[in-house]
């Protein structure tokens, strides 16, 4: 990871940057690194989902004043890192994703979902499970129905309502999460993609309190390899058709560098934070507001 390319001093923070500001995010760091004309928080070279993950971790990571500590910055960029070459993968590993992103039992939003389900008395936890064997199975290859899929999210939807508003919020964003997966099949996937994740990291970041780095960061590491342990045979037979041998996937972790590893800024790029003003649901991410029933 050169970071040696970039040529003005830079120092990692929270929030979205202005050009010269001296100011940065790690997803910013990798777009860089990456070559993009214009610099962003989504860099060409990440799968959107998992940058967004990366996003949430460098904001949690920085201190009361708003950057992050040296031990911290290298952290960000190390996962930051491990995003690289996982853009472009099939529609089968964005299903399987999602699937592992609602229910696995590691990092899924399911176990808010119960919880919210044995408070409210409601069906939200089988509305999760149901929808994401629903994108197992088209992972598969055998694709439900567009009627199989509208059913899912009219339950879903209707297990939101039978919720109370003002308690398990984390509950009630892992189900939007959920409901809002089903338009994959018939929409625009990025956009629909972005409000899946950005439901299921409120939920996640609720439940720690919106303050605690160290929970949100595991389930980062394992977003990421999950998404290229699915995305590995994909990526293999893209490599083995690459006529001039010049692709490349990543390594697990960035390369060790005590000394010498000097962050710097961007000079006339632009940063966008464009995941939380575009994605994200206004309300309820304190925990202490309602959220809008669907």
């Amino acid at each position: 990871m050169d970071l040696e390319r970039i040529t003005h001093p830079l120092r990692l923070a929270k929030g979205s940057h202005q050009p010269g500001s001296g100011k940065g995010c790690a997803m910013n760091v990798i777009s860089y690194i990456n070559g993009d004309t214009h610099i962003t928080d989504f860099p060409g070279c990440s799968a959107r989902p998992l940058a967004a993950f990366v996003q949430v971790c460098n904001d949690l990571l920085a201190g009361p004043d708003g950057y992050l500590s040296p031990e911290n910055s290298l952290l960000a960029l190390e996962l930051g890192w491990q995003t690289l070459g996982t853009a472009d993968v099939d529609d089968v590993v964005m299903h399987a994703w999602v699937a592992e992103l609602l229910t696995n039992p590691t990092w899924g939003v399911l176990s808010y979902a119960k919880r919210a389900a044995r408070y409210a008395k409601s069906a939200a936890d089988k509305a999760v499970l149901d929808i994401a064997e629903l994108h197992r199975a088209a992972a598969a290859g055998d694709m439900p129905p567009i009627a199989a899929w509208k059913a899912a999210d009219r339950a879903a939807r209707a297990a939101c309502r039978a919720s109370k508003p003002t308690m398990h919020i984390a509950g009630l964003y892992a189900v939007r999460a959920a409901y809002h997966s089903t338009a994959l099949v018939d929409a625009d996937r990025r956009a629909t993609l972005d409000v899946v994740t950005a439901n299921a990291l409120h939920a996640h970041t609720l439940t720690t309190g919106g303050t605690r780095a160290a929970p949100i960061v595991e389930m980062t590491r394992h977003a990421i390899r999950s998404w290229r342990s699915l995305a590995a045979p994909d990526t293999s037979r893209r490599l083995d058709s690459d006529a001039d041998g010049s692709a490349e996937f990543p390594s697990d972790t960035m390369p060790r560098r005590r000394a010498r590893v000097t962050l710097r800024r961007f000079r006339g790029k632009a940063t966008t934070r464009g995941f939380e003003q575009d994605c994200c649901p206004a309300a309820g991410f304190n925990g202490r507001e309602t959220i809008a029933q669907p």
